[in-house]
């Protein structure tokens, strides 16, 4: 009960108007059909044309008839009764129509924040993220979580509906309802065992679609190095063992609904049977209104059948709540700013990016990345960042970027601290290219356009020009051709000069290259180191790497060793030094 509430909440909260509106039909359904019910006695008495007196809620409806000048007739009954069906219908299909456009929209909310929270986390803690978690996360596990609020919402219907019966039943017959109510609760109390049971199933399921969406995004993201190892069978069988797993998950959850499905058809059958015995020959009813509890009874059979697999359903998606619940919960705490604040203009620089007694560690990682860096990068010159791999070199850039924040130490660009209230002003400024370039599978344009949505096919041709990147003319397309996915139909080289050129376009205060050229052959590192070499005394450039021609036209030179700067100064006065 506590997860339909929480999801009842959770439509409130998106839209109290909607809820009360919902709300409002249902309650107008459950009268109607309430009222329909209740004028069947007066019906069937007039079809026996028997004179039996009407009494309790049975003479209310008839009184009220009569008021509104409908007369007590097999005609007027039978119109009455017509006309409240019709109505049913009509309020059905508007309940229908409201409900169902209510969970779209709240579903596209949920997608939007669970999204939006986690493009405003901070990156230290997305860095601990599995990106097939979150993936899930968003297209399937949100996806069940409307399945369960649907369910939610007919939980609420079928329990009105119960009420409007039990209502009936309760002014046709106080005693026969009250035994009704009795075995009915002892056949609910039947079932709490397989409400367990659905809810263990959920957990299990949850955890199987997690799998399925880690195998599919690492199988397509590692599909040219399964191709090399000639390993296509391998990665096949794990896909068919992990779908395996998935499908019996699923099974296991279908053959619980149905096998409680029958018990519960054989046990309502007995129910029935027994009401029947009792209502002859205990309280002695009259036929009109033995056959409308009957029909009472009957009717609620199926909704009480239905409330069990709507709880089973529900109960199925706690997990789901539960994930959601957590990623909410972790990425709010991680946030480090909305994407509607207005953050400002972008910070500029004309002395000095600072680093004082920096020091950082990752919390996965026992030992600290960076210990004690005392650096100064001077503004429109090239610092060069050099050092085996894993000495720290991306931390720093990192830190730099405001991406990461300190342990000790602080980071002050021209004097002013880098701290919560210009990090994200201070990253409008700087442009980033890593080794691993990403493009979008979109146009040239559209991909030069992430930099500035402003840009003119002027800039952009200039800024491909500057970027050595005049390939791009002679494409049959030209900057209306579409790169393929993550840029795969250009080369290495051609991929690294697109991206430089929307560094340029951006017009920032500082470039970082990080290793973004120890991948490339000789030719197209000169293409970039030339490009580099023309931002001199323009832009304040970083140049991160390990490969000497990339690094001996830097003005400033920083080798890193085990997380410390072991050497800073000119290149060739370090290279002099025999470093």
């Amino acid at each position: 009960m506590m997860l339909i509430l929480t999801y009842l909440k959770m439509m409130w909260r998106f839209s109290p108007a909607r809820s009360l509106l919902f709300a409002t039909l249902l309650l107008l359904s459950s009268v109607t059909q309430g009222i329909g019910l209740v004028l069947l006695v007066p019906l069937l008495a007039a079809l026996q044309k028997s004179q039996t007196e009407a009494t309790g809620v049975v003479g209310m409806i008839v009184d009220g008839l009569v008021f509104l000048g409908i007369p007590i007739t097999l005609t007027g009954l039978l119109a009455t009764f017509l006309a409240l069906n019709i109505l049913r219908a009509c309020i059905s299909y508007s309940q229908t129509i409201v409900s169902e456009r209510f969970r779209l929209e709240l579903l596209d909310d949920l997608r939007t924040k669970s999204f939006n929270a986690m493009l405003e986390a901070r990156w230290e803690w997305l860095t601990t993220q599995k990106k097939s978690d979150m993936s899930n996360l968003l297209v399937t596990e949100i996806s069940r979580m409307g399945t369960a609020l649907m369910f939610s919402v007919r939980f609420i219907v079928s329990a009105f509906s119960i009420l409007a019966y039990i209502t009936v039943a309760l002014s046709l017959s106080l005693p026969l309802t009250l035994a009704a109510m009795i075995l009915g609760g002892g056949l609910f109390f039947t079932m709490r065992r397989q409400h367990k049971l659905a809810h263990e199933q959920g957990k299990l399921l949850s955890v199987a679609n997690r799998q399925v969406q880690q195998t599919i995004e690492e199988g397509l993201a590692g599909i040219k190095l399964i191709k090399i190892l000639r390993s296509e069978n391998r990665q096949s069988r794990l896909m068919l063992e992990i779908r395996s797993l998935l499908r019996t998950r699923t099974l296991q959850f279908t053959h619980l609904n149905a096998a409680m499905s029958v018990i519960f058809q054989i046990l309502v059958a007995l129910f029935m049977v027994m009401l029947l015995y009792i209502g002859v020959t205990t309280f002695e009813l009259s036929l009109p209104t033995l056959l409308i509890l009957v029909l009472i009874f009957s009717r609620l059979s199926p909704q009480i059948r239905e409330i069990q697999t709507q709880i089973n359903n529900i109960l199925h998606s706690d997990s789901v709540l539960s994930n959601y619940t957590s990623l909410m919960r972790e990425a709010g705490a991680a946030r480090e700013a909305t994407l509607s604040e207005n953050l400002g203009d972008k910070i500029r620089f004309d002395k000095s990016i600072k680093l004082s007694g920096v020091s950082f560690s990752y919390r996965t990682r026992g030992t600290p990345s960076l210990y004690d860096v005392d650096i100064e990068i001077p503004h429109r010159k090239t610092t060069a960042i050099m050092g085996a791999s894993g000495s720290g070199k991306s931390t720093l850039a990192d830190l730099i970027m405001g991406l990461l924040t300190p342990a000790t130490g602080s980071i002050e660009i021209d004097g002013v601290p880098l701290d919560e209230k210009n990090r994200l002003r201070w990253r409008k400024s700087i442009a980033y290219m890593p080794q691993d370039v990403f493009l979008f599978h979109d146009t040239i344009r559209n991909n030069l356009l992430w930099a500035d949505d402003r840009a003119t096919d002027q800039e952009l041709e200039k800024a491909l020009q500057f970027a050595s990147a005049d390939f791009v003319f002679s494409l049959p397309e030209k900057l209306d051709t579409v790169v393929g996915d993550a840029g795969q139909r250009l080369s290495g080289g051609e991929k690294q000069r697109i991206a430089l050129a929307r560094a340029i376009i951006q017009k920032p205060e500082l470039i970082i290259l990080d290793e973004a050229t120890s991948a490339l052959d000789l030719a197209n590192e000169a293409r970039i180191r030339d490009t580099i070499d023309r931002l001199h005394d323009n832009i304040t450039v970083i140049v991160i790497g390990h490969r000497l021609p990339t690094l001996e036209n830097s003005d400033q030179l920083i080798v890193l060793e085990d997380g410390r700067v072991k050497e800073t100064g000119k290149w060739a006065d370090i290279m002099e030094n025999g470093d």
